[in-house]
């Protein structure tokens, strides 16, 4: 991505709103309600909660060979304590420690999990393919929501609000206001070095 700056003048291309107004568009369909422990959102890459990334045996059927836990910790509230440990299998695991706050920077995690998701999947850009992966948080609607929408505008060459509209045909997302922001203002970075 190189070392773009967006400038503070630069137009939003979309608002906090228009992104809120995709995500609960249909919030009366049944389809959307929560409940899914997982769903795949894009080719080989699931999204789900804790309960899922906590059971071996359903991440072996789905064959994931890649965790990314978006909300690694012990305090046991709005964390997963899972890590390279946890999984005994031949997973490979990446955590990252985002809080689901919307003061809390997930931004300066963009890079590195859009890498791991790369490594795992492949890209558009590669034309490889691989792995499966697993990218999670507790209840896999914010946080795993936010890094898999930077990693479909980073490396799949989509847009955000086709990555959100995307990620919300295939399972109901909800990231916070601050990370929604936070995925403007990736947007804008991403328009602004192309």
């Amino acid at each position: 991505m190189g070392q773009c700056q967006v400038s503070p003048r630069s137009p939003p291309l979309v608002s906090v709103q228009d992104l809120r107004n995709i995500i609960f568009a249909d919030k009366y369909d049944d389809k959307y309600k929560l409940g899914n422990l997982y769903d795949e959102v894009f080719d080989n890459i699931f999204i789900g909660g804790e309960p899922t990334a906590l059971n071996e045996s359903i991440l072996q059927e789905l064959g994931i060979t890649h965790v990314l836990n978006a909300a690694m910790g012990t305090n046991g509230f709005s964390q997963v304590d899972t890590d390279e440990t946890f999984y005994k299998s031949e997973i490979i695991f990446y955590g990252i420690p985002a809080l689901d706050m919307p003061s809390y920077k997930i931004s300066k995690h963009f890079k590195e999990a859009s890498n791991f998701i790369r490594r795992a999947v492949g890209s558009k850009k590669t034309g490889q393919r691989g792995g499966r992966i697993f990218v999670h948080c507790v209840a896999g609607i914010s946080r795993s929501a936010t890094l898999v929408i930077a990693y479909l505008m980073t490396y799949q060459d989509t847009n955000l609000t086709d990555a959100v509209q995307m990620l919300r045909s295939k399972r109901k997302i909800c990231p916070n206001l601050g990370f929604l922001q936070q995925l403007i203002d990736y947007a804008a970075k991403i328009d602004r070095c192309r």
